[in-house]
Parts: structure tokens; C-alpha cells; sequence
């Protein structure tokens, strides 16, 4: 099985959809129990007005990120989390476009119909539920990678979530960011997996070709 298939080869058959998203889950607005002694901090910089989709308190805006070579935008990879860290539900993660082709950055806004053939999931479920975070993985449409989102509380009492995959056969090695070498409107020359050995601190660079 090929690592990675032709970038958006499945639009085409989906040219005709009307309605093609996938919906983006709800936030966690407030602690759903009383705040105790596990509770993590809300983050101030989730009520940014200018985010959109909005987020909740306790989500972690960018787990990882995809950019490509056309232009200067990204593809943010977020996760609701509850007020003990831990991923909302099997949905909870969800792609969105990271505004960054003006200065200064204009803000965010949601994946559009055919957009989520390129950028979403063809997999995602909570593995593990902790008394404070969790284990949740999630695979790409156009990525053939298994990736595990550990979600927990940071030192700052903020929730943070970290990827881990596999890159350059260095397992759960810490993955930072992709990038795609677009050769059209449905097709990549090639990814790049950027990332690094959380063992030895070795930066990765994986390339994978169609």
C-alpha cells in the first residue's frame, strides 16, 4: 500500500457533492463537574474573536499543521478537550484553515465540502481516557499514518496535546508539521514529515512520493 495516494485523486469522484464537510464538534464552553484539584486552566487565547470555528477553553488550537508550497496559509490541526484534558469525543479533532497570507495574519476559518477529501480523516476515536488526559488516534485520508495524540496537562496548568507517528522508522517520534509540494489542483509531487527522535532529539525529515 502506497504511503501516499495522489493528493485529492478522490474529489473527482465527488465532484457532484453537494454538502461534502464534516462537522466540526462542539466546544466544551464550561467544566461539565465542579473544578477540582485536576482542573486545567482556561486558555485566554482561545476566545480570540477572531477564530473561527470558535474554540472552548480548554481546546489545544494546533496539534500539528500541514503547509504547502502555493501559498502561505495552513492547515491547523485542532482537538476539543474537556476541563481534565482529556479529547471530548471520537470526532474530536478537526481540520481548519490557519490564515497566514497577509500581514498581519487575518484570523482562521473552517475547511470547505472538497477541501476535507485533501485534509481530513479517514479515522480518528479516543484510545485511552486518564483521570487527567488521555490517548486518542487519528489517521489522514492522504497520509498513510498512524498517529497518537497525547493530551494532558502542561506545567502552565493549560491543556497540550503532542502527535506522535512513526518517521524515518523511528518510532513514536514527535511529529511537528507536513508539508506538501503541490503539483495541481488534485495532486502532490511530494510530502515531506517533519518531526523528531523525542529519544535522542535528532530533527526527522521523512519524504514520501505517490
Amino acid at each position: 500500500m502506497a504511503l501516499v495516494r495522489r493528493f485529492w485523486s478522490q474529489c473527482i469522484a465527488l465532484l457532484i457533492c453537494v454538502g461534502c464537510g464534516e462537522s466540526i464538534p462542539p466546544p466544551v464552553r464550561y467544566a461539565s463537574t465542579k473544578v477540582d484539584d485536576h482542573s486545567a486552566k482556561p486558555n485566554p487565547a482561545n476566545s480570540d474573536p477572531k477564530l473561527e470555528p470558535g474554540f472552548g477553553p480548554y481546546d489545544v488550537q494546533t496539534v500539528f499543521y500541514i503547509e504547502k508550497s502555493n501559498d502561505k496559509d495552513h492547515v491547523d490541526y485542532a482537538i476539543r478537550l474537556d476541563q481534565h484534558c482529556t479529547p471530548t469525543s471520537d470526532g474530536a479533532m478537526f481540520p481548519y484553515w490557519r490564515e497566514l497570507q497577509h500581514d498581519p495574519p487575518t484570523g482562521s476559518h473552517p475547511l470547505k465540502g472538497l477541501q476535507y477529501m485533501a485534509y481530513g480523516f479517514s479515522d480518528q476515536r479516543i484510545q485511552k481516557k486518564k483521570r487527567v488526559g488521555g490517548e486518542y488516534l487519528a489517521k489522514l485520508k492522504q497520509v498513510d499514518r498512524v498517529l497518537l495524540i497525547v493530551t494532558k496537562q502542561g506545567p502552565d496548568g493549560y491543556c497540550t496535546a503532542t502527535a506522535y507517528t512513526t518517521i524515518k522508522g523511528v518510532k513514536n517520534a514527535r511529529l511537528d508539521h507536513i508539508y506538501v509540494k503541490v503539483a495541481g489542483m488534485m495532486s502532490a509531487d511530494w510530502v515531506d514529515v517533519y518531526g523528531e527522535n523525542i529519544v535522542t532529539g535528532e530533527k526527522l525529515v521523512e519524504r514520501l512520493t505517490p
